[in-house]
C-alpha cells in the first residue's frame, strides 16, 4: 500500500480546514456606535445590540457611552481626525456642523423598507426630521424628541401651605412659590424652592428657555448675535435674582451628576425642577416619584405660551465602510419605539406612536402633548459648539461668580461674534 498518496490528501483536508476555520472567525463586519451616557438608554441599547447581532451573525457592534460633559468634545475630534465611530447619536444642536462638514451619509430608505425618500418622510411627524436636514435630504431619524416641562413635589407644597392642583402658571409665581418652598437651617439653603440644571452641557437649555420666554434670540434671522439684547438681560437677570436676590436657588447646592441630571430633584433636595420626558425615567425608582407631578412649563406671557424643544438623531459616518448595515443596524434601534418610551421614557415621533398602549400609560402624556403643541428647537448654527461653551462661561461667570448678568452677556456676544467670523 503506498501510504504516501492517502498523507497528502489527509494534510490537503487539515490545511483546508484551517483555512475554513479562520475564514469563519474572520468573517464578521464589525460596526462602531457612540451615544453619550444616559443610564436607561444605554441599558436598553446593549439588549437591541444583542438582538441585532443574533440576527446577524456576522456582524460585531462595538458600543461606546460617553459621559455628557465629554460627549461633543470627544465626537468632535474624532470625526475631524477621520476617526469617528460608523453610527452615532447627536443633539440636534450639533448637527448643523455635521452637515455643514459634509461628514454625515444620507438616510439610505431601503434599510428602512421604504422606497423614497419622501416615504420616509412620511413616516414621522412633520417637522421632526427638519433639524437633520439639509437642502431637502435627510442624515438623521430622532431617537428621541424632547420638549420641557415643569416637575413638582407635592408633599413639599403640602408642607408649605401650598396647593400642589394649583402649580405656578407664571415665572412671578414660580419665584414666590419658591420662597415658601425653600427651607434653611442654621442659615444654610438645605431645600430650594426652584432651581436649574447645573451640568455644563445643560446650560444653553437652561438659558434657552428663559430667553424663549422673554421672546429674546441668541441669533438674529441674519444670523448676527443678540444675546445681550434687553430681552437677554431681562433672561438672565430672572435666574440671577434667584440665586442671588431671592435665595432659592444656587449652583453650591447642587449635586451637578452629569449621569443624572434630575439626581437634586430625586433626593428631595429641590421643589420644583425643569424636566424633559426622558427625567421621569431618572425619578420612578426615586423616593419621591409618588410626589412627582407634571405640570406645563410657566410662562412669562401666558396669551403666548412658548417651550423649549431638543432632540437627538441617529446618524452615520461618511466614511463608514458599510453604509447600508450601518443604516441597517439603525433601523433595527428605531424600531421600538414603543419600547424606547416604556423603558427610556423617550419620545420617537413617528406617526402614530400617540396612539400604542405604551403612550396612553405614559405618565403626564396630556402634558406632554400639550407642550409639543407649543415647542420650538430655538437658534440653532454651524458654530453652536462654540456658542454653548461661550452661554457656558457666561453662567459660570454670573451664577456662579456673581458677575452682573448685563457683563457676562457682553462677553458672550464678544466670544460668539468672533466664533462667527471663523
Amino acid at each position: 500500500m503506498n501510504h504516501r498518496r492517502i498523507a497528502v490528501p489527509i494534510l490537503v483536508l487539515v490545511a483546508l480546514l484551517a483555512i475554513g476555520a479562520t475564514s469563519v472567525g474572520a468573517a464578521k463586519t464589525t460596526l462602531t456606535y457612540w451615544t453619550h451616557s444616559h443610564p436607561p438608554m444605554v441599558e436598553l441599547t446593549k439588549k437591541l445590540i444583542a438582538e441585532f447581532e443574533k440576527e446577524n451573525p456576522d456582524v460585531k457592534i462595538e458600543y461606546t457611552a460617553v459621559p455628557n460633559d465629554q460627549f461633543f468634545t470627544k465626537m468632535l475630534t474624532a470625526m475631524s481626525t477621520g476617526t469617528g465611530p460608523d453610527v452615532f447619536n447627536m443633539s440636534a444642536t450639533r448637527i448643523a456642523a455635521y452637515l455643514d462638514s459634509g461628514v454625515v451619509m444620507p438616510v439610505m430608505p431601503e434599510a428602512f423598507g421604504f422606497k423614497s425618500e419622501e416615504e420616509l418622510k412620511n413616516a414621522w411627524v412633520p417637522g421632526t426630521l427638519g433639524m437633520a436636514s439639509k437642502n431637502g435630504t435627510v442624515y438623521g431619524v430622532p431617537s428621541e424628541y424632547n420638549v420641557s416641562a415643569l416637575v413638582i413635589n407635592a408633599a413639599h407644597f403640602r408642607e408649605a401651605g401650598l396647593d400642589p392642583a394649583k402649580p405656578p402658571r407664571t415665572w412671578d409665581e414660580v419665584r414666590s412659590y419658591a420662597q415658601k418652598l425653600t427651607v434653611t437651617k442654621n442659615n444654610q439653603i438645605v431645600r430650594r424652592g426652584f432651581d436649574f440644571y447645573y451640568v455644563p452641557n445643560f446650560y444653553w437649555l437652561d438659558f434657552g428657555i428663559l430667553m424663549l420666554q422673554h421672546k429674546g434670540h441668541i441669533l438674529d434671522e441674519n444670523g448676527q448675535c443678540v444675546i445681550n439684547s434687553q430681552a437677554g438681560v431681562d433672561a438672565m437677570t430672572m435666574w440671577y435674582d434667584m440665586v442671588y436676590k431671592d435665595k432659592v436657588a444656587g449652583p453650591q447646592y447642587s449635586l451637578k451628576d452629569s449621569t443624572n441630571v434630575m439626581i437634586d430633584f430625586a433626593r428631595g433636595d429641590v421643589s420644583m425642577f425643569i424636566s424633559y420626558p426622558w427625567g421621569l425615567g431618572l425619578l420612578q425608582d426615586s423616593p419621591v416619584w409618588n410626589d412627582t407631578v407634571v405640570v406645563p412649563l410657566p410662562q412669562m406671557d401666558l396669551a403666548n405660551p412658548v417651550t423649549h424643544c431638543y432632540g437627538y438623531y441617529w446618524m452615520v459616518n461618511k466614511d463608514t465602510r458599510d453604509g447600508a448595515l450601518a443604516w441597517k443596524f439603525v433601523n433595527h434601534l428605531a424600531s421600538y419605539p414603543e419600547l424606547w418610551l416604556k423603558e427610556v421614557s423617550f419620545i420617537q415621533p413617528r406617526k402614530g406612536w400617540t396612539n400604542t398602549p405604551e403612550a396612553k400609560a405614559f405618565p403626564y402624556i396630556d402634558v406632554w402633548m400639550d407642550e409639543m403643541s407649543k415647542s420650538t428647537f430655538g437658534d440653532m448654527s454651524p458654530a453652536w459648539a462654540e456658542i454653548s461653551s461661550a452661554i457656558q462661561r457666561m453662567v459660570e461667570k454670573s451664577i456662579m461668580n456673581g458677575v452682573e448678568p448685563k457683563k457676562a452677556l457682553d462677553d458672550a456676544k464678544k466670544e460668539i461674534d468672533a466664533a462667527l467670523k471663523q
